[in-house]
């Protein structure tokens, strides 16, 4: 049995927008890096008093694209009646904050040479009770497929995929409840080729095709704040389908259920994540569901049936400092190119937090992970939980 490997560039687009917060009329008096209630660094009145675009310049840490870098500009869109000492109050009385609105561009480069370069934007409309998100963007990505030769030594076979995605999704909040019930929409075109011989018997498919689908949405949410939680639940159905209909070449069902629950323990918050996938036969080997979690390189194990579970907890030091424990485990299931690749993924670390913006709730920080192969490091701003 030969054991695949795959990488792929991360979603860093998301991590990126946690670090985006409402946009007020208003500075506040003295240094805008300074809270004034305990005199430490804070970006909140930088953020709040940023009246306009918003640089942002991040490394990419992914081990299975190599380093590289990142760099977002954003626009930040207030929420009505908004003001900076109103947010910094519901903070301390662990109020529930309304999640803003952002528009963004970006372009991102590693050094096995993937690129790529998109924008988006993500709406909250009428008062959070609808709530919009499109992107569309363009890359090349230089990947590997690894397995093993007969002699039970690894040996890659490199591939490319360069192409562009567009993605659509709306959901109406029912009846001022936490639920939501809406749909998604992407169409892809990819062109996939072989950058090397193939080893053995394990060959990359060459082709050039479009990939569409329409999904239905059922969700809730009823975390106290988007960015990093420390209590609720936010949770998710997907049923999508893959069909000329849309515009695509490929003809398949695809299911996604998750969970993420956050807990006050202690002087912390406990968060727990589950989710599962499942494709249908017809999907395109690099389109797979795949483990996705800290020391794990993305879309390194995959297969047409995948499950995952991982906890953390933050223990908070003070008001500012925070220590994170995390673990999880991963399974993946079925065949890929004609070979069984199931398999079960552990991985945990450690790592630490700053309270970077205390009237957004935003904490960012370093994670150190350990997985199957290897260890990583990690920039986390907000919640690792996707």
């Amino acid at each position: 049995m030969k054991r695949l490997r795959a990488s792929v560039l991360p979603n860093v687009l998301v991590a990126l927008l946690l670090f985006a917060g409402p946009v007020a009329g208003q500075e506040e008096e003295g240094s805008r890096f300074r809270d004034p209630l305990d005199g430490k660094f804070d970006m909140s009145a930088h953020l709040a008093s940023a009246a306009g675009f918003l640089p942002i310049v991040s490394p990419i840490t992914e081990p299975a694209v190599n380093y590289g870098g990142i760099a977002v500009l954003a626009f930040l869109h207030r929420p009505k009646g908004w003001t900076l000492q109103g947010a910094r109050d519901a903070f301390e009385r662990g109020e529930r904050q309304p999640p803003p609105s952002v528009s963004m561009v970006a372009g991102g480069y590693t050094f096995n040479d993937s690129w790529m370069v998109g924008g988006g934007h993500l709406g909250i409309w009428r008062g959070d009770r609808l709530r919009y998100g499109g992107f569309g963007g363009y890359g090349a990505f230089n990947l590997a497929l690894t397995g093993d030769r007969p002699d039970g030594t690894p040996a890659d076979a490199e591939y490319s995929i360069t192409g562009w995605i567009i993605v659509q999704s709306l959901r109406w909040r029912l009846a001022g409840s936490p639920w939501f019930l809406g749909f998604r929409g992407s169409l892809s075109e990819s062109e996939v080729a072989a950058r090397a011989d193939p080893i053995d018997d394990l060959e990359i498919p060459e082709q050039e095709a479009r990939n569409g689908a329409l999904g239905v949405t059922v969700g809730f949410d009823t975390r106290d704040n988007i960015f990093t939680p420390n209590r609720g639940f936010d949770g998710s159905v997907e049923i999508r389908r893959y069909d000329d209909v849309f515009f695509g070449d490929f003809e398949y069902w695809e299911g996604t259920a998750q969970l993420k629950a956050f807990f006050e323990v202690g002087p912390g918050s406990l968060g727990f994540r589950g989710k599962g996938m499942r494709s249908g036969e017809g999907v395109p080997f690099w389109a797979l569901p795949a483990v996705g979690m800290r020391g794990v390189p993305a879309r390194q194990y995959l297969g047409p049936g995948m499950v995952q579970g991982e906890a953390e907890y933050r223990w908070d030091l003070d008001r500012r400092w925070s220590l994170v424990g995390f673990g999880g485990v991963g399974w993946t299931g079925g065949e890929l190119l004609e070979e069984d690749i199931s398999r079960v993924i552990g991985a945990g670390g450690i790592g630490g937090r700053y309270l970077l913006a205390r009237a957004f709730g935003v904490r960012a920080g370093i994670d150190l992970a350990w997985g199957p192969d290897g260890g990583a490091f990690y920039i986390t701003v907000g919640s690792a939980f996707r």
